[in-house]
This record gives C-alpha cells, sequence and structure tokens, in this order.
C-alpha cells in the first residue's frame, strides 16, 4: 500500500513542478557561477516502510547544493533491517549498517527562488553493513514417516552465522522538487541501481543489504519521498520599473 501512495505522490509532485514552474516570476540571475541553493531532507520511505512493516528502524538524510543547472548530491542512511520468520519459516535474518550515495544530476527546469527542478543523475554508492541469520530449518535424509526430532539437526552454519560486509554499486536517479511553503519544499526520487559487488568474500549472503535491498539480486529498483527545507544563498533579480515623466502644456 505504501509504495503505491508514493507512486501517487511522485506524479503529482512532477506536475505541481511543471505548473508553478510556467508561473513563476523570480528568477535567478542569468550570469552567476555561485550556489543557488543548499538543501537538507529527511526520507519519510525508509521510515515509515520499517514501522509498517515492522522490519526495523531505518533512515536516511539527504544534502545537496545547485550551481545553476549542475546538482552535487549527498545521501547518507543508517539502520537495521529484520526478518523473524521462526515461526512460519524457522528462519531469522537481522542486518544493521549505514551506507552513503554521492553523484551529480541535472536539473532541466530554469532555476528560480521557487526551488522547483526536475532532474536526472547519476549516484555512486557503499554499503558497510554486519549480519545475524539463524535457522531452525532441519537437514532430513530419511522417510517422510520417520520422526525427524531424535535424528535430525539444522546444519551447522545456518545455526548462528554473524558475518560483516562491504558493497558498493551505482544508480540512474530521476526526480524533482516542488515547493511547498516558505523554504520547504517536498521532493521525490525513482533509482536503478545497478553493477552490485561485494567487496569481501562472504561464505553466505545476507537477506538484506542496507541501501540497496535484496543481496541476491543484481540490480534494483528504489524510491523515496522527501521532506526538504531549502535555503536560498542568492535573492532575486529586481524587476525593472518605468518611471512617467510629467510634461507641461
Amino acid at each position: 500500500m505504501l509504495q503505491y501512495i508514493t507512486r501517487i505522490l511522485f506524479s503529482i509532485a512532477f506536475f505541481a513542478i511543471s505548473t508553478i514552474h510556467i508561473m513563476a516570476n523570480s528568477k535567478i540571475q542569468k550570469k552567476t557561477v555561485w550556489p543557488i541553493t543548499l538543501y537538507f531532507g529527511v526520507d519519510l520511505v525508509k521510515t515509515c516502510t520499517g514501522w509498517y512493516q515492522k522490519t526495523g528502524n531505518m533512515y536516511e538524510i539527504n544534502g545537496s547544493i545547485d550551481i545553476r543547472n549542475v546538482l552535487l548530491d549527498v545521501d547518507y542512511g543508517f539502520g537495521e533491517i529484520q526478518y523473524d520468520k521462526r515461526k512460519l519459516k524457522g528462519s531469522f535474518s537481522h542486518t544493521d549498517g549505514h551506507y552513503f550515495r554521492i553523484g551529480f544530476g541535472y536539473n532541466f527546469l530554469t532555476p528560480t527562488l521557487d526551488y522547483n527542478q526536475f532532474f536526472i543523475g547519476m549516484r555512486y554508492a557503499r554499503s558497510f553493513f554486519s549480519f545475524r541469520l539463524k535457522s531452525d530449518k532441519l537437514q532430513c535424509n530419511h522417510e517422510p514417516s520417520k520422526d525427524c526430532k531424535p535424528i535430525c539437526t539444522a546444519p551447522i552454519v545456518f545455526r548462528n552465522l554473524k558475518g560483516s560486509g562491504v558493497a558498493h554499486w551505482w544508480e540512474l536517479v530521476v526526480g524533482g522538487k516542488v515547493r511547498l511553503v516558505s523554504i520547504a519544499s517536498i521532493g521525490c526520487a525513482a533509482r536503478y541501481k545497478f553493477g552490485k559487488k561485494i567487496e569481501n568474500k562472504l561464505d553466505v549472503l545476507p537477506f538484506d543489504m542496507p541501501g540497496f535491498g535484496l543481496s541476491e539480486s543484481k540490480d534494483a529498483f528504489g524510491y523515496s519521498l522527501y521532506i526538504i527545507v531549502a535555503i536560498p544563498l542568492q535573492k532575486s533579480r529586481p524587476s525593472a520599473k518605468i518611471y512617467s515623466v510629467p510634461t507641461r502644456g
């Protein structure tokens, strides 16, 4: 349910960006080479998904700055992901760690003091995590009619396995930002994650990796919904005024 709500808000945000952009009157000076706006945001999807699915607390913050149409973005996330299915499937997985993304984007809208953007960009991401796996599944080598408890045991490797790892990948990002009130904005981003590589050797993969998703997948999709504080670093260009000169007659 949460992912469908996010997609609807994502579409509304893009529609609002296009509408407000056409109506915007306060433009940034054209020849400036200095940063225009500084942004700080919090991703609501990460926090709400963990709360809704009861899989642990995850948080992500975003910081970005724009120099005309070029955007520099940095994301940082941390928390834990836990799947406890011992009652149903006899398995337990817990992963905690942190990750970051850094990269550039290009804003296709004319920079204005309404802080509106529609951008496409690339990100480089790294995740640092530790994990713990347990399984109560029994390894059976007998006829189904016989009782498991006296003769079967869970594989040693899954009884209480712990490990840690580092992974990196790339992301193609499409998103936008639109002003709500005063310096508050809302932002959406959809990301395609690819080129994942685990840098150290692991005998068993964790179920989930912070920042990426399911570790068994080679690529993945993600989305974010940000509440953003936009801090303007430049003033708007003053509009020209026309004065009438009185004539004698």
